[in-house]
């Protein structure tokens, strides 16, 4: 079978994020593969619509998230653009966290991979991809 260098690069993702779930929280491999290809799965539909998970909380409760990270689903996130502070303090959060919009609220809130429980459905939405 012949990969394409997307598929590599999301195997390479994957792997990487178990490997650092593996080391970090003493998680067993087949569990650290199967939190990682959750992950994976999740940060890919987050940027193609809505999507309804649960993670937990770091005080131990689950929370049920409905974010996303297309532009076009939210005036308040389409109106937000980073600053120059932004982008250097996302080079300081640690990898396995991931951030999103949450819709709810209507701001950027963040979950630890290792914390991430399921994810309970997603609807695909006409995004408004910036060209670069």
């Amino acid at each position: 079978m012949i990969m394409s260098e997307n598929q590599r690069l999301l195997l390479s993702w994957t792997m990487d994020l178990a490997g650092l779930l593996r080391s970090r929280y003493d998680m067993e491999k087949k569990a650290a593969l199967e939190k990682a290809h959750l992950n994976r799965n999740l940060v890919m539909y987050l940027g193609e619509g809505v999507v309804t998970f649960v993670y937990e909380e770091a005080d131990g409760s689950e929370r049920e998230a409905r974010g996303t990270l297309c532009k076009g689903v939210s005036k308040a996130f389409d109106a937000w653009s980073p600053k120059k502070a932004d982008e250097e303090e996302a080079t300081k959060w640690p990898r396995d966290h991931f951030v999103y919009w949450d819709l709810d609220v209507e701001a950027f809130r963040s979950w630890n991979a290792s914390r991430l429980l399921k994810i309970k459905g997603c609807s695909v939405v006409n995004c408004l991809h910036e060209k670069h």
